[in-house]
Order: C-alpha cells, then sequence, then structure tokens
C-alpha cells in the first residue's frame, strides 16, 4: 500500500513543506510540497531524515544511570518511573530550596519553544541555560524596545512592492530557514531587488549577487551602522516625514552619530570610506529596503547598542512598516502560538530573586547562562536541577570545558533527547524523544504570518514520545493546572482561537495570513494603540530609548571595541595575531546535529577552517591540512579550507563540529568544537549578557603527522 503524506520539515529552525512517500508502513521518498508556503524546497537535512529515524543509535526508552555520572552504565525503565522520577525531584527541590533552584532549558527553537516557557513558568522558575542570549533573543527585545514589536523582512510583495535594497548583515540567509525567515522566501525576493548590500567578514556564498560588499572587522557592526546613520543624516537623505511623525529622539540621535564620521568608522571597521557611503546611501535613497540581521550581530558584547543602531537606520531611511520593507507580521487566526507558553506567568517574587537577573536588566525573569555556569563550578549556586529538551549547551555556549564542569557540579539533569550526546552521557535520566516524521505537532517560529502541521508518518522506535507530549506529563505531575489531560487536547487548545482542531488542521497543512490578509502600517491605524502609533512608551519608534534610559543604560546607540582584539589587548595580540570568528556555517548540518548521518557526513567529513591563501603560506598550510587553532581558552583542530575572500588577518572556524561515532561519555567534544575556543569570562554586553564569539584572538598552526585528511 503506498500514500502520500503532507508535513512540515523541522530538520532545522523548520517550515518547509513537505510530502512524505509511505509503502508498506516504510518512508521511501521525501520531497518538497510545491503547494505549501515555501514552494516545494528542501535541503540536504531535511532530505537525510531517513536515515535519521532509522539511525541504530537512537535513544528507544526511558533509561537512569546506573552507578557513577558519565560511567556509561544505564538501566532501562518504565515512563512511568522517568517521570515521576522527575516530577518527584523538581516537586522536592522546589518544597526545599524553591522554584528558582530549577533550570528549564532547550537547544534551538524547533516550533516547542511554548512548551518549555509553559514549563518554566508553571514551575516557576527563572532559569534557563538555553543559547537564546547569544542567538535570536537580543534582536527581540531591542526590537521591542524600540519599535514596540517585531520587525521581519517583508519578502513576499504582499503590499505591492518587494524591497528594492536589501542588506544581507552578518547572516546567510541563503543557506538556512532561521528564525522563521526561509531562504526560498529570501532568494525569490532577489529576483525584484535592484540592489544587494553584503555585511560580512567574508564573501559568503551571496556575494556574488551582491551589488556592494562591505568586509566588516568582526566585532564592529556597530560603527559601521553608527557611520551609515552619520552619512543619511548629514546629507539629509533619511525619509523626514517618517522622522518627524513617527521617531522620537531624532537631534539626540544626531548629535550621537557626529562622533561616527566616515573616516573614523573606516579605521575602525576596515570598510573603506567610500564603501560606507555608497552604501548608506544606496539604502537611504533606492527605498523600500530591509535588513536581515544574523547571529553574528548578536553574538558580542555590544550586542544591544550594535542591534540599536540597525534598527535607527530602519527607522531613519522610513524602512519600517511598509510594503517591502521591515514589518511587524499579522498572525494567523490562531494568534500567537508562543501565547501558550506566556499565558502561565510566574510569581513574580521568583523572578525578583532570579540569580544573575539583576546585572542584565533586560532579559526580564531569565537568568544568565554563563554566570549560572559559573556558581556552579564554584559551588555557591541555587540551581540543583535541570530538565532539557534537546540541544547541547557543550557545543553552543563558551568556553565548553567549563560548561562541562559546571553542568557535572548540578545534582540532577533530566534531558529528552534523541541520541545519546555528550549531555545525556552524564545525566541521570534520558527520555526517548520522536523525530518530527514520528509526531504530530504544530511548527511555528518568529515570523507569524504562518503556522505549519506537523504529521506523523510512521511509529517512532521503541517507546519514544513526542517532545509536546513529554512536557504535557511532567507538567501534569508538577502543575497540573496549567497542563492538559492528552497531548491531543494541547495541541486543540493552541487552534482553538482558529475554531478549528488538530485533525482539521493536519488535512489543511498550514495556516498562513498572506497576499491582502497582510496589514502594512499599522501605526497609522488602532491595531497597536488607539488613536494610532506605536506601542512604545512614546507612541513612536524610540532612536532614543526611554526604557534604557530607565533602566540605567544609554539611551543613544554607541560603538565598543570587542574585549579582545588588536586595540583592546595589543599585548595579548602579539601572541595570538589573528581574529577568530567562530561563525562559519554549512547547509548540510545544522549546529552539532546530523554528523552521524552517513549521507551528510559524506558531504563534508571533516570539520573546516577558513584561512586566507597568504596567512597559510605564511604557516605553511597547504588545502585539506589539519591545523591547530589555539585561543587563550585551548586549542582544536580543523581541516583548512583556502579562500581569499575575506582580510588575511581574520580565520573563520567551524562552529560545533561533534564526534558522535566516538566514545562516551565525552565522545571527544573538546577535539573541533569551536565553544572551546571561546571566552565565558566576558566582558557581556551590559543588557543582554551576550558575549564576544565571533571577534577573538587565536593562533594557528599546522598539525604535524596527520595531513591531507
Amino acid at each position: 500500500m503506498k500514500k502520500v503524506i503532507q508535513s512540515t520539515c523541522v530538520s532545522c529552525h523548520g517550515g518547509c513543506g513537505v510530502l512524505v512517500t509511505v509503502e508498506n508502513g516504510a518512508i521511501t521518498y521525501i520531497e518538497g510540497n510545491p503547494g505549501s508556503p515555501t514552494r516545494g524546497t528542501m535541503c540536504a537535512k531535511g532530505l537525510a531524515s531517513i536515515q535519521h529515524i532509522h539511525h541504530p543509535g537512537r535513544v528507544t526508552h526511558p533509561v537512569k544511570r546506573a552507578g557513577q555520572r558519565g560511567g556509561g552504565k544505564w538501566q532501562k525503565i518504565t515512563w512511568e518511573e522517568a517521570l515521576d522520577t522527575i516530577a518527584g525531584k523538581m516537586k522536592g527541590y522546589i518544597e526545599k530550596y524553591g522554584a528558582n533552584s530549577i533550570a528549564i532549558s532547550q537547544g534551538t527553537g524547533r516550533g516547542y519553544n511554548r512548551y518549555t516557557a509553559r514549563l518554566k513558568n508553571s514551575v516557576g522558575t527563572a532559569h534557563t541555560l538555553g543559547p537564546a542570549y547569544i542567538c535570536f533573543f537580543p534582536y527581540l527585545i531591542t526590537s521591542a524596545i524600540t519599535v514596540g514589536e517585531k520587525l521581519f523582512c517583508d519578502y513576499h510583495g504582499w503590499g505591492g512592492k518587494f524591497p528594492k535594497t536589501q542588506i544581507s548583515w552578518g547572516r546567510q540567509n541563503e543557506i538556512n530557514n532561521a528564525d522563521g525567515e526561509m531562504a526560498v522566501w529570501f532568494l525569490n525576493s532577489l529576483k525584484h531587488a535592484k540592489n544587494l548590500i553584503l555585511v560580512d567578514p567574508r564573501a559568503t556564498a551571496i556575494a556574488n549577487r551582491a551589488n556592494l560588499w562591505l568586509p566588516v572587522r568582526p566585532g564592529t557592526d556597530a560603527a559601521l551602522a553608527l557611520g551609515m546613520l552619520n552619512v543619511i543624516i548629514n546629507e539629509g537623505i533619511y525619509d523626514k516625514e517618517f522622522v518627524a511623525n513617527w521617531t522620537y529622539g531624532f537631534d539626540k540621535l544626531a548629535a550621537r552619530v557626529q562622533e561616527y564620521s566616515p573616516e573614523k568608522v573606516a579605521e575602525i571597521t576596515w570598510v573603506p570610506k567610500e564603501k560606507i557611503i555608497q552604501g548608506a546611501r544606496m539604502f537611504a535613497l533606492d527605498t523600500p529596503g530591509c535588513i536581515q540581521v544574523g547571529e553574528a550581530v548578536v553574538a558580542s558584547s555590544n550586542s544591544t547598542q550594535t542591534l540599536r543602531a540597525i534598527l535607527c537606520l530602519m527607522a531613519v531611511t522610513g524602512n519600517v512598516e511598509k510594503p517591502g520593507s521591515m514589518v511587524d507580521w499579522v498572525p494567523t487566526e490562531a494568534g500567537l502560538i508562543e501565547d501558550f507558553g506566556r499565558e502561565i506567568r510566574p510569581p513574580k517574587e521568583n523572578l525578583a530573586s532570579a540569580i544573575a537577573g539583576d546585572t542584565f536588566r533586560l532579559p526580564i525573569g531569565r537568568s544568565h547562562p554563563d554566570t549560572v555556569l559559573k556558581q556552579l563550578r564554584e559551588g555557591n549556586c541555587i540551581i540543583k536541577m535541570l530538565h532539557q529538551s534537546g540541544g547541547n549547551p557543550l557545543f553552543s555556549l563558551p568556553n565548553s570545558r567549563n560548561v562541562r564542569e559546571g553542568l557535572l557540579n548540578l545534582e540532577f539533569i533530566s534531558l529528552a533527547e534523541q541520541f545519546m550526546s555528550p549531555l545525556a552521557e552524564i545525566s541521570d535520566v534520558v527520555l526517548p524523544a520522536a523525530h518530527w516524521l514520528e509526531e504530530d505537532a504544530i511548527w511555528d517560529e518568529h515570523a507569524r504570518f504562518m503556522i505549519g502541521a506537523v504529521n506523523k508518518v510512521v511509529d517512532p522506535p521503541g517507546e519514544a514520545w513526542p517532545i509536546a507530549k513529554i512536557y504535557n506529563e511532567i507538567g501534569k505531575r508538577v502543575a497540573p493546572q496549567d497542563w492538559f489531560d492528552t497531548h491531543e487536547q494541547m495541541l486543540d487548545y493552541q487552534l482553538r482561537k482558529a475554531h478549528i482542531k488538530f485533525e482539521e488542521f493536519k488535512k489543511m497543512g498550514f495556516l498562513a495570513r498572506t497576499g491582502k490578509d497582510q496589514q502594512y502600517e499599522k501605526h497609522k491605524t488602532d491595531y497597536w494603540v488607539k488613536g494610532g502609533g506605536f506601542p512604545t512608551p512614546t507612541r513612536k519608534v524610540e532612536l532614543y530609548s526611554t526604557v534604557l534610559e530607565k533602566l540605567g543604560y544609554d539611551p543613544l546607540p554607541h560603538y565598543k571595541e570587542p574585549g579582545e582584539s588588536y586595540y583592546s589587548t595589543p599585548e595579548l595580540a602579539k601572541e595570538y595575531p589573528l581574529i577568530l570568528n567562530t561563525g562559519g556555517r554549512i547547509p548540510f548540518y545544522f549546529h552539532s546535529q546530523y554528523t552521524n548521518l552517513p549521507w551528510i557526513r559524506e558531504l563534508q567529513p571533516h570539520p573546516r577552517v577558513q584561512i586566507h591563501p597568504d596567512t597559510a603560506a605564511q604557516h605553511g598550510i597547504e588545502e585539506g591540512d589539519w591545523v591547530w587553532i589555539e585561543s587563550p581558552r585551548g586549542r582544536i583542530k580543523q581541516t583548512a579550507n583556502l579562500f581569499s575572500g575575506m582580510d588575511p588577518r581574520i580565520i573563520v572556524v567551524q562552529n560545533s563540529w561533534s564526534y558522535p561515532e566516538k566514545p562516551g561519555p565525552e565522545q571527544d567534544f573538546l577535539v573541533s568544537n569551536a565553544n572551546a575556543l571561546t571566552s565565558d569570562e566576558g566582558p557581556f554586553d551590559p543588557a543582554c549578557g551576550s558575549v564576544d564569539l565571533r571577534a577573538l584572538l587565536c593562533r594557528i598552526y599546522k598539525v604535524e603527522g596527520q595531513n591531507h585528511a
């Protein structure tokens, strides 16, 4: 018997509509669904899912540790025992130490962020050890305090215009679906664009399409944005109508940017003055336009002010809420699915007593992972227990050695996972999680005009459960008033505003508010504020942030030199003379995932570090050689990929490389992992707590006796 089932791929942040062919209960083919909003596109990660679900290394039954932590000995247990153990630990710690003795966390956004948030809030804790503070969270929160909502690129032309000028700022949207912004939509919009400006230390894959490349020195993006604002404001080419009617603090911003002349910014950023001026004029005059901001901008000790500067660049050019510019999307009839997590709020006294919450005042109700892990290492941390779903902090958080040491000091770790990762190896209870082909779920991400139906295609191996079901069963045992009798009821509840049940949604495939159903220029209506305006304290886009001012931070964007650089640490630079960028991305890997899938591993068997040919020649390094990359925190090895599309003073290390084929408990997690080189000691962004991951110092040398892998 042969049938085709439509679903939504969640092999990365997800969102691609797919068609899955099943014959006699086995998947025989996966392809993109041309009838979905993602137009039939798929990538290697999704296509390799057949190998993922049949992988012999899958966790198939709940297990608990037998013997010492990391000893590799496990005992199979029932789901009832596993869930009762986890819930019992939670209730015991709450009673003895308070709710803040528990951390609830996850890895990348996979459409279940809302479940993590709901469990965290229903437990009543402020603590998480996730990577959001060095990922998308700073952009969300700076957008919220500046504009009042989240802004996304209008790639779609629903308002009659596509972006005429696009800036891809530290982002490789051409190879990934990140934060709800699909690669297919971005690439299609370029057919209609006059200009593409690439802001990146490297000439990435999209450089061949770019009209202008601004090769910014890593960590100096704020200076570049302020330099472009200097040109736009001083030449009077800003959107005078929008600025006069819909922004707050323009005069103060205009005064601030006088500190950032193109000449000065050229010295800071290594971008020629003429290119800074050209890029500023292009974005201001060839409108509408949009700016796609990447994680490279966020993983910085100055992320708040860098993002604020870029948001101000959007606003002064009038590229907010206009067709073809930056837009806050109207959600589907189901509303904001993420509200499922936010409708439960932890007690205010729990948030007020949160450790590491006073120093970084923007992430209200969230702890700071680096500070938490430091306290764990020092033995003075309130957190006793971590429950984690997916993800691997040993790869995603700074200074991997210190992360592991801190985690080992937790009294109890429970984890929902598909494989025995390095984190699973040191956990106390491991729960088997289903793959997206094995579960019913609702996919959503940050661009909220669309949600997708994840439809179960085959049964999971052994006793694996959907992530949402795991959350619900733990939640029912700890805070039953906040959770549901069944997983199915929970899915129905999230679609209630659309007046549909999940079984109906499965047949529909997706809900999307597109075309004429979208609304632009919402600030001119009652959409956010009665009488018009943006949902900020001044009802305008706050170039001068009253929120930051109230919290004691600089209300205007400014530049700050990275904590480790030629200029801030010149003596260290003599010993480590190269700039280390740890953000290398490959289209068929997703962070530390998929190195265990033969189809994917065949495409790239070894991790790669990009080195300029001149720099490689100075060190006697040839293409394919194994190379040591060393920072003050340690060293890793990757294979050399000679690449001339960047400054010879920069190297780019592939992020999060894992060796799941290596024996536990460590699985060689330090051998090629970029975060074995990064620092968890700061400096941190004063408001968000983010840290420099893309602008550090290092040196390189050839691995003797292991060449041409």
